[in-house]
């Protein structure tokens, strides 16, 4: 980017600012008459000059055009004017002056509000260009950048210098010539009077920017120093469970406290500088009306300055001071926003990287050759990462990269998967560099994946997805586009921004050799069946809530589903692994909420925790006698509990089996405990505690809890509460709770207690594996399997791919590799095949589907590859190798010779 702001700003706006600029000429004339109407006001109307001499009458409204003396210097009277008396002189001439105030006005607004825009467009140009600048950072430069502080300067830091770009040329150029034209005036009614203001002005201009350079040293101490307490912050919170796993909150609460400290000493040091530059600057602007008054009250009186003049002069000068003070700020921010873009842009001096290609991506031809020579990589103390090492591969062809966790293995894939640059050697591709290559173009040829999990927000699928959103969409300017996107793709345009709309198609389906989006599905279908985690895609499809709209066959075929999930438990004597809901009795393995309510809470209205407080729940309660009972319930579950939980360490798997519900917390359940220890029985409860008591009891399944706190009595009284919460229930909660019904599907609820309509029996041993594959089933017969295998790739990955098992978590990076077609893939499989049944299965299965493919196989076990030609052994963290060929693998694979040629370059061991 360029380093110096004006010239940035001028560059990439300078058709703009020359407009505004214009305007601002064109308002000076106006701006000059304003100030000259009110000495005409006082001197022509109110004292009566102009009908001296026995004039009764004066003209108004009359135009001439006086040619230049070149031209003869002749006058064109273009209208005679209208006569009118002293009273219609006075009103006009106050109208005419009105009439300046709004066009001086309508000045301002367009000048202000074009300068905005300016503002606002080059502000969200400047973003635009930072992050595009951040992209082309080498890849350990990026990883090496604090996220949170990259985030605070591109969003924070550029804010006051995007504020600032509207005003770098128009500001004091509209400034001067308010107050240039204002001094001029003033110099024109009165030397002297002109005189003291222009030493005012000076006296201004020259000591406050002097006083005002303690202020810019602070505010850069305080803009360093807020960047580093965001970045502190941002670093402490990605390792926030480990310090609260280890006690320190308080030693790194300290430490921000510090940091805060220190910024809180800044800025009070800044406000004190700031208030007190402000009072000098403000007295020195009061001074001059005491001039004015004294030394032109003096004038007049002599009758070297007549009130007409004095009255103008005053009115200038109220125009005078703020045009000054504004300059004043303008050269102080000018000054502030300077220090912070040299700032900024220091922090994003080094991107090097080409991203686009602009000769096209061309495929590589079908074979050629890798060479890898004289490679090595130091850490930043020097220490060797992975040795000096040569090597030539012939394309296609399979190369396994051995070695434990940490080796110079990941090392080499980094660097053949273009993630690593800074390294010594060369890697061609058929003869070209591929550090020379664009990042472009790299990706279209190398597809990696290395050991850890870069899973980003958003679904599965937008993940999977992501290395094919690579084709930008067809801009369709002009006919045929709507209002809304055609302002879009103008104003970005205008910004210098990418015009091209997130939300369009930008997958690349010609790139990788397909025609549509289902040849796209069933490419990703094939690679999660290569990598074992087909099953895991369905599994979270089941889990995935079934949400209106929803098409009629879509309505049938689920309840279709749901049928012959409960005719294979029938036809399989498995009936007891589901109880089904029954409106007419009590499920037993459903909460308690579940069974009054009956129906898929769809708001939170009818939330557990809230519940004894929702008016028409605490009715139906209270009409059924149930809170006495619930609020005993919950105090012998926290009696309970609280003795059982005493001593056990945190995590252990009874605070799950015990759990009652998202609101459950073992510190509550303590308070309560001694709340209801000192309780007086011939009194009542707190609202806070019996809500929360209630909610206890709401959550409550006895096969699960086993407490032995629900009868038949009891039973018989939810289910009389059911009765009156359905018949009951409000019409304005009629959509904040979808009733059990076994001919509709229960919005709201998930894939599979839809199709279970029940809730699996607790104690069953495996109940909860041979549901799903019935279920599963169900689904295939019925239609509903390519359904399920959508809705699973919908399901949301969250930040890392938190929500998602750990199996798809792993392989989501090597399916990404894959489904772009690469002619060269780098794939570390090392931690998927560590938490894999069949390891063997998905090498092999991996192997046949990159056939034709160059492929780099990352792995800690050798034997998972013991017929691959070619093998490079890594020793050690220090990245010592051997290179071998397998004896039975040579021995069937015919010609060789390219493949034993390169290892002659690496049959070695290095220290």
């Amino acid at each position: 980017m360029e380093p110096n702001l004006f010239r940035y700003i001028w560059q990439k706006s300078r058709g703009e600012q020359v407009v505004v600029l214009l305007i601002i000429l064109a308002s000076i004339p106006f701006n000059w008459a304003s100030f000259a109407v009110p000495k005409r006001i006082v001197n022509d109307a109110i004292q009566g000059d102009a009908f001296r001499d026995g004039h009764t009458t004066a003209t108004v409204m009359e135009l001439s055009l006086t040619l230049p003396s070149w031209l003869g210097g002749s006058s064109i009277r273009l209208f005679e004017g209208v006569q009118v008396g002293q009273l219609g002189l006075l009103l006009s001439l106050s109208s005419y002056f009105l009439l300046l105030v709004l066009i001086n006005g309508a000045f301002k607004y367009v000048i202000n509000l074009r300068k905005g825009i300016l503002g606002e467009r080059m502000l969200r140009r400047m973003r635009y260009d930072l992050f595009s600048q951040l992209m082309r950072f080498r890849p350990e430069e990026i990883r090496s950048v604090k996220p949170a502080e990259v985030a605070s300067m591109i969003k924070d830091e550029v804010e006051p210098i995007g504020g600032f770009v509207g005003d770098a040329f128009i500001q004091p150029v509209f400034l001067l010539s308010q107050a240039l034209t204002a001094l001029v005036f003033i110099m024109a009614q009165n030397f002297w009077l002109g005189s003291i203001a222009l030493l005012i002005v000076l006296a201004q201009a020259i000591i406050i920017p002097i006083l005002r350079r303690e202020q810019l040293r602070l505010g850069r101490e305080r803009q360093i120093a807020s960047r580093q307490l965001a970045g502190r912050i941002g670093e402490i919170v990605d390792v926030g469970p480990m310090i609260q796993a280890h006690g320190a909150t308080a030693y790194v609460q300290s430490d921000i406290a510090g940091r805060l400290g220190r910024l809180f000493d800044i800025r009070y040091a800044l406000y004190k500088r700031k208030f007190a530059v402000k009072f000098l600057n403000n007295l020195l602007a009061q001074v001059t009306p005491f001039f004015f008054y004294a030394v032109g009250g003096y004038f007049a009186l002599q009758g070297r300055l007549d009130i007409g003049q004095l009255v103008a002069v005053i009115a200038a000068y109220r125009d005078l001071p703020p045009p000054i003070k504004e300059l004043i700020d303008w050269d102080q921010q000018r000054n502030d926003v300077t220090i912070k873009y040299d700032q900024v842009i220091a922090q994003f001096d080094g991107g090097t990287l080409v991203l686009d290609e602009e000769k096209g991506c061309a495929p590589l031809p079908e074979t050629g050759e890798i060479r890898i020579e004289a490679v090595q990589m130091l850490d930043n103390r020097g220490q060797p990462l992975l040795t000096p090492l040569s090597l030539s591969v012939q394309r296609p062809g399979v190369v396994a990269l051995v070695g434990p966790h940490g080796s110079g293995q990941e090392v080499l894939g980094r660097i053949l998967g273009r993630q690593a640059t800074n390294y010594t050697g060369r890697v061609l591709i058929d003869g070209e560099p591929l550090a020379a290559m664009s990042v472009e173009r790299a990706s279209h040829i190398v597809g990696y994946a290395g050991d850890e999990a870069e899973v980003i927000g958003g679904t599965m699928r937008d993940n999977i997805l992501l290395p094919l959103r690579r084709r930008r969409p067809k801009l369709t300017p002009g006919a045929g586009i709507s209002p809304g996107d055609q302002k879009r793709l103008t104003e970005a345009l205008r910004s210098g921004n990418s015009p091209f709309a997130f939300e369009a198609d930008w997958t690349d389906y010609e790139g990788i050799g397909v025609h549509d989006g289902v040849e796209l599905v069933q490419r990703v279908h094939d690679l999660l069946d290569v990598f074992g985690c087909t099953r895991d895609v369905y599994e979270l499809g089941l889990g995935g809530k079934v949400m209106p709209p929803i098409s009629e066959e879509g309505t049938q075929r689920l309840i279709t589903a749901r049928r012959a999930v409960a005719a294979e438990l029938k036809r399989g004597k498995q009936g007891g692994l589901i109880e089904p809901f029954r409106l007419d009795r009590y499920n037993r393995n459903a909460t308690v909420v579940e069974n009054l309510i009956f129906g898929t809470r769809t708001t939170s209205r009818f939330s557990s925790a809230t519940l004894l407080f929702e008016p028409f729940a605490h009715s139906i309660l209270k009409a059924e006698a149930l809170v006495e009972p619930l609020v005993e319930m919950g105090g012998r579950i926290v009696a309970t509990v609280v003795e059982i939980f005493a001593g056990l360490p945190a995590g252990h798997a009874l605070f799950e089996r015990y759990s009652f519900g998202e609101h459950f917390d073992f510190e509550r359940l303590s308070e309560l405990a001694d709340i209801l220890a000192k309780h007086d029985m011939r009194g009542p409860l707190d609202p806070e505690t019996e809500r929360d008591l209630v909610a206890l009891a709401l959550g409550y399944s006895e096969p699960k809890h086993r407490l032995n706190l629900i009868d038949e009595r009891l039973e018989r009284r939810v289910l009389r509460a059911r009765e009156s919460f359905h018949r009951h229930l409000p019409a304005d909660a009629a959509g904040d709770v979808d009733f059990y019904d076994p001919n509709k599907v229960m919005f709201g609820a998930s894939v599979r207690d839809n199709l279970m309509f029940g809730r699996i029996g607790y104690g069953i041993p495996d109940a909860g594996r041979k549901v799903e594959e019935i279920v599963l089933r169900a689904l295939e017969r019925a239609g509903l399997g390519e359904a399920l295998y959508r809705l699973g790739l919908d399901t949301e990955s969250g930040i890392r791919g938190r929500y998602l098992p750990a199996r798809l978590k792993h392989a989501i990076p090597l399916v990404q590799a894959l489904v772009k077609a690469p002619q060269i893939a780098v794939l570390d499989v090392t931690a998927l095949l560590a938490i894999s049944d069949e390891p063997e299965r998905i090498v092999r299965r991996l192997r046949e589907y990159c056939a034709g493919t160059t492929l780099f196989l990352l792995l800690g076990d050798a034997y998972l590859v013991e017929d691959v030609p070619l093998r490079v052994a890594f020793q050690g963290p220090t990245g010592t190798f051997e290179a071998e060929i397998a004896p039975a693998a040579a021995n069937d694979a015919g010609d060789t010779s390219g493949q034993s040629a390169s290892v002659a370059d690496v049959r070695r061991k290095e220290a």
